[in-house]
């Protein structure tokens, strides 16, 4: 496919079995945006016919273009393609909470934890939008990971309204149809879907925040946090023995009341971080792979020495060295540049930026390069340590390029904040910070 409408295709994103989503530009301006062409399944097709699935995807467009609201995705455009499909078009946004989990199909095995602090943020905005939906009778229906996005600010947008109950109006299918997801879905909403109301979603985003941090899924018979981890008390357990409670009037009454009942939470000290021994003064440096190679993600384990969930499988103990404009750490003989890129950047930009910094001789050296996850992994291990690496923000300079490619269109970034590695679009914005081998 060569163009949708007027927009030129750059590659087919992801299907689902409502319609397809593709990458695209806009002419003339060349914008990067996300379009969601209508192109069911033949099952889908069969099932409830193409009349009805056009009315439910214009359903669809009409209730996004109406959002004005920070973290609700929002439709800017709405037209035919040559065939007469209909699509909308919304920004292009890299990131998920799914993809920043891991959680797979699998959704039963475990997934990666994300520190309290950033589920508080993430809470609270995801939060804010189910109120704004549900005032306006709006039921989204399919809380879960995968439709949580995350902006390069930080920023989370819900998205795919597919299934919402708008004004108690939605698509009707089979009587056994599913409507939402596995483990995420209440069970009101399992027996009947079309008369859930806003509590169903929030039951849904309450197993989001318990597994967001913990990395595992709530189950039947206790959610106690205050038992495993000292940074939650009691009132931790509290909230979500309400917000998951089996029966939907013994909930939260409203998202404003959850809200309210998130946001009274605190935290305490985070444990310390796991010890592991410094080398010997004088031993000879870790060589980590400092060659770029183009790996898929079935092959990618071996290369980057990581586990399933893409963490490393031998954490390296840093022996830091700061200078002004650098930090070089003996461990494995590697030279960072201290503050790296003021700016995300995407995959070409960093190129172009650490070309920059060796034509400047930036701290009195020309051999700097975009470094393999094997070097950027090496920089997670101990939390006070990273207080060398600060970036230009708090949050942005955690998420870093590497020179590892995943095919034509993809490269591997690594999540410092999270501590893993992962694959994004080469139009992505992140981070870069240079490194070279140590004088």
């Amino acid at each position: 496919m060569q163009r949708i409408g007027r927009y030129q295709v750059i590659r087919r994103l992801g299907k689902g079995g409502m319609g397809s989503v593709y990458k695209a530009i806009v002419p003339v301006i060349d914008k990067v945006v996300a379009i969601k062409l209508l192109d069911p399944s033949e099952l889908l097709e069969d099932i409830l016919g193409m009349d009805q699935l056009r009315e439910i995807f214009t359903f669809e467009a009409r209730t996004m273009a109406a959002f004005n609201q920070p973290f609700l995705v929002t439709a800017h455009d709405f037209d035919q393609d040559e065939r007469g499909r209909p699509f909308f078009v919304m920004d292009y946004i890299c990131n998920n909470l799914g993809e920043m989990i891991g959680e797979t199909f699998r959704i039963e095995e475990d997934s990666r934890i994300i520190q309290a602090a950033k589920v508080l943020h993430y809470g609270r905005q995801i939060l804010a939008a189910l109120d704004f939906l549900h005032h306006n009778n709006i039921v989204h229906r399919d809380i879960k990971p995968q439709n949580i996005l995350v902006t390069d600010e930080d920023t989370v947008k819900i998205c795919d309204f597919g299934m919402a109950l708008v004004e108690g109006v939605a698509f009707s299918g089979p009587a056994n149809m599913q409507i939402g997801s596995p483990c995420y879905t209440p069970p009101e909403q399992r027996k009947n879907p079309q008369e859930v109301d806003g509590r169903a979603d929030l039951y849904s985003a309450a197993v989001l925040l318990y597994r967001m941090l913990t990395g595992t899924l709530p189950g039947m018979q206790s959610f106690s946090l205050s038992l495993v981890n000292s940074q939650y008390d009691r009132s931790w357990d509290d909230f979500f023995a309400t917000a998951l409670r089996w029966q939907p009037e013994e909930r939260f009454r409203s998202a404003a009341e959850m809200l309210a009942a998130f946001e009274r939470l605190t935290l305490g000290p985070a444990p310390p971080p796991a010890s592991c021994p410094l080398p010997a003064p004088g031993e000879v440096p870790i060589r980590l792979r400092n060659e770029p190679v183009n790996v898929c993600r079935s092959r990618a384990r071996t290369h980057f020495a990581v586990n399933a969930l893409f963490r490393p499988l031998v954490p390296v103990c840093n022996r830091l060295e700061e200078g002004e404009a650098f930090v070089i750490d003996r461990t494995t003989g590697l030279m960072w540049q201290r503050h790296g890129s003021r700016y995300p950047l995407t995959f070409a930009g960093a190129q172009t930026y650490v070309s920059g910094l060796n034509a400047r001789g930036h701290a009195g050296c020309r051999q700097w390069r975009v470094p393999t996850v094997n070097e950027l992994l090496s920089l997670l291990p101990v939390a006070e340590q990273r207080q060398s690496f600060a970036g230009a923000t708090e949050r942005a300079g955690q998420w870093l390029w590497s020179c590892d490619r995943h095919g034509q269109h993809e490269s591997w970034y690594v999540n410092i904040d999270m501590g893993y590695a992962g694959v994004q679009d080469r139009y992505c914005l992140n981070h870069v910070r240079a490194v070279a081998v140590a004088p």
